[in-house]
């Protein structure tokens, strides 16, 4: 049996109240012969089971099921991609869905493609307040292939996200990809980790990816972040092991770019350590040593770490316990960078 253009995979965990939505943006008969939907069953305990199996008698050919005990997001993602036998490899969260005029576009083009990555805009959708940001990726061309040299890396730019990225599958395959279980955060070593192995990528200009965002119980709720600080710091020491183990062999693009995005969550972990953690002296403790294992590990993270602002105030210090800004403060400095940076990326559009 000839493989499929597509296997998306959906990892399910109890979200019942979403996951028709999901499959449904989906499932098109245009595209049934082209489409391998791998559904993973992630140990839920409510009526999610149910509904999968519903689906899979419905679509014989194109869903596959499998139900496992529960492993976290990194253990359905790895399940997924060893069944995985199309071209070309998504992952699609179940409570998140598809532009389904997009993703038919996406459809369409996938035959033509040689690429390792195939990159489309995406959108975050703030649904219990109805509003919707957008992200373009501006200082890419439409259908434009790209090596990651022939892009100038720089602060402010959006990265590769599981939300824009189309793999190829044998290229996750063959660098190993595996994702820790019982983890959040892994999306972030399922977006750099085949990064060192990427000789192309084709941007296509149309969006596919509508990310629901607003649930309390998500892991990108302040709340949920400081409680799961050590689950951020293990995937940032992973990327940042990522990096070391490949840095002689790297490209000057793809070293640039694989900086930038452990800049990004790097930064990102020194607020829930400097700022949002409200026991100071274990807070500055924990910068202090991650500092120091960083500094032995990869020297050009440790230079880059200097430019962040909590950094910076700690070594010269001497990581003792400060207070440096309150988190309302925080929240208008940390905003209004992100506006600086979407302004500059706009200004580097064509």
């Amino acid at each position: 049996m000839p493989s499929k253009t597509l296997s998306l995979v959906v990892p399910v965990y109890n979200t019942e109240q979403y996951l028709r939505r999901c499959l449904d943006s989906v499932l098109l008969e245009e595209i049934s012969d082209e489409l391998e939907l791998i559904v993973v069953n992630d140990g839920s305990t409510d009526s999610s089971l149910a509904i999968l199996r519903e689906y899979q008698s419905l679509y014989p050919g194109v869903v596959v099921l499998i139900d496992k005990e529960n492993g976290g997001h990194g253990s359905a993602v790895n399940a997924g991609l060893r069944a995985a036998t199309g071209r070309y490899y998504r992952v699609l969260d179940s409570d998140d869905w598809f532009d389904t005029p997009g993703f038919l576009r996406l459809m369409a083009r996938l035959p033509s493609c040689l690429e390792d990555l195939i990159v489309t805009p995406y959108s975050q959708e703030y649904t219990w307040n109805g509003t919707e940001i957008r992200y373009d990726y501006p200082y890419l061309d439409h259908n434009r292939v790209y090596t990651m040299e022939e892009i100038d890396w720089q602060e402010g730019m959006d990265y590769f996200t599981l939300a824009s990225s189309t793999w190829r599958t044998q290229l996750l395959k063959d660098c190993g990809l595996q994702l820790p279980e019982k983890c959040s955060y892994v999306d972030m070593e399922y977006n750099l980790h085949p990064i060192p192995y990427v000789k192309s990528i084709r941007f296509l200009d149309f969006p596919v990816y509508r990310y629901f965002l607003g649930r309390p119980e998500q892991s990108m709720s302040h709340d949920v972040m400081l409680r799961q600080t050590p689950m951020h710091q293990k995937v940032l020491c992973r990327l940042i092991d990522d990096y070391a183990e490949h840095t002689e062999s790297l490209s000057p693009g793809t070293r640039r770019y694989m900086l930038l995005m452990i800049y990004y969550m790097l930064y990102t972990h020194c607020n829930l350590l400097c700022v949002y953690n409200p026991n100071r002296r274990r807070a500055y403790r924990g910068v202090r040593e991650l500092e120091a294992w960083i500094r032995g590990r990869a020297p050009e993270v440790y230079a880059l770490g200097g430019r962040i602002p909590y950094l910076q105030l700690s070594r010269r210090l001497g990581y003792r316990n400060v207070l440096l800004l309150d988190r309302r403060a925080v929240h208008l400095l940390t905003e209004l960078r992100h506006r600086l940076h979407r302004r500059r990326g706009a200004e580097q559009s064509p």
